[in-house]
């Protein structure tokens, strides 16, 4: 039996901003732990809302308890100061919002103690609310890799990590703000196992203000493609089927922009120029020129604009490498149009130009510059090639067209 003196020490990193409701029960739920030797340190990023008055509240508890309140980066910068703080041998991180359980701490450290080849280990986690009303169980599988392609299965407030892989695989990532406890995972277990346990350790609090409600679509799914792309080379379907449907609202223009800018559908067609102005005025003779991977022929332009009800009716022709084109375009009630022009070039390069049947006179909102002849406003131009377009028409026929496109066309396979 070891004695508390020859015990590991664990860290506890808890980085925190404006989380006054709720930040007394985390800390609170670090004192109640039996393990006896844990430092529990919070990095406070200059909190307004009464978060550093609580805080003192707690600074007479010597090395027990240490704190740092001063503007940061974020969450990602707040751990990885904390990380560099930290003296234990074991980090726990703990968000502002989060609770332990328990013995939480004790097993924890336990498992790693009986298991020394284990990097890291992670229990049983609960979705709480404000009430801390237990809203669901995280769903919780032993570590296999494979799974984490398709879902994130670890609990991130019931990961306890030993410090030396933490800091040997470079910290949190600070240029994430919202999975990197995802990504920091997958770069542990490209090294190294990562154990479990079906203990319940902690809960993980949802809430209004909450990242993971008011970032989820916006920072969340660009992050999880990202961070999918980079450790898989692709993203799994069970990932697109349910971001596609849950914010379908999104739009097909913005999916559309993320996937070419990560590349999931490989090196597709790409605006290499344009003579479109800086505030999204077309001229008259709009010229563009396109980027083409022989992989990946440009299959269809896809522009969507506006024009003012003063110009209506509006009309368009195309040249593509000079040659006569289709054209085709679908304008509304509000004269936002789109228009869609097939090309098919095998080409490394294409230009395509649209004519305009009608123009103004317009102030360049640049100073000292003379006025300008326009036709239109253009908000997106996307050059797709044959999968990308395929992607888009189901996207407009609906959800179950779409959903059912991506099972029957996308297999993934990941890079593990």
């Amino acid at each position: 039996m070891l004695n508390n003196h020859s015990m590991p020490l664990v860290s506890i990193i808890t980085p925190s901003y404006n989380q006054a409701a709720f930040i007394k029960q985390t800390i609170e739920s670090v004192l109640r732990q039996d393990y006896p030797r844990i430092e529990h340190i919070v990095v406070d990023g200059a909190s307004s809302d009464g978060t550093q008055a609580i805080l003192r509240q707690y600074s007479q508890l010597g090395e027990r308890f240490r704190y740092i309140s001063e503007p940061d980066g974020g969450q990602s910068h707040a751990i990885n100061k904390g990380l560099k703080m930290a003296k234990g041998e074991i980090i726990g991180w703990l968000n502002s919002d989060d609770t332990y359980f328990p013995q939480a701490v004790r097993k924890a450290v336990d498992s790693l103690l009986k298991h020394p080849d284990w990097s890291m280990v992670y229990g049983k986690g609960l979705h709480i609310n404000e009430a801390n009303k237990i809203m669901y169980k995280y769903p919780w599988v032993p570590f296999d890799r494979k799974k984490m392609f398709t879902h994130c299965i670890i609990c991130q407030p019931t990961a306890f990590i030993r410090k030396s892989i933490f800091e040997e695989v470079g910290g949190v990532d600070e240029d994430l703000h919202f999975c990197m406890d995802y990504d920091l995972w997958l770069r542990i277990s490209a090294k190294y196992p990562i154990g479990c346990i079906e203990d319940y350790l902690a809960s993980s609090r949802l809430h209004d203000k909450c990242k993971s409600v008011t970032s989820l679509i916006d920072v969340g799914f660009p992050e999880i493609v990202k961070t999918s792309m980079r450790h898989f080379g692709t993203v799994a379907n069970e990932w697109l089927l349910h971001f596609l449907k849950t914010y379908r609202d999104k739009g097909v223009f913005w999916f559309l922009d993320l996937f070419k800018f990560h590349r999931l559908f490989g090196s597709t067609p790409s605006l290499a120029s344009s003579n479109r102005f800086a505030d999204l005025w077309a001229p008259p003779y709009m010229r563009m020129h396109f980027h083409v991977d022989s992989s990946c022929p440009l299959h269809t332009l896809v522009i969507k604009g506006s024009y003012p009800p003063s110009m209506h009716p509006m009309h368009f022709h195309a040249l593509v490498e000079g040659q006569q084109a289709d054209v085709r375009v679908h304008t509304d009630a509000d004269h936002v149009f789109t228009m869609e022009i097939p090309i098919q070039s095998n080409n490394p390069t294409c230009f395509v130009d649209v004519i305009a049947s009608r123009q103004i006179v317009k102030e360049d909102p640049l100073p000292d510059q003379n006025k300008r002849t326009v036709s239109y406003l253009v908000d997106q131009i996307l050059p797709l090639s044959e999968e990308e377009y395929s992607f888009y028409q189901h996207f407009l026929q609906g959800s179950n067209p779409l959903s059912e496109w991506i099972k029957q066309n996308r297999h993934p396979s990941p890079n593990l």
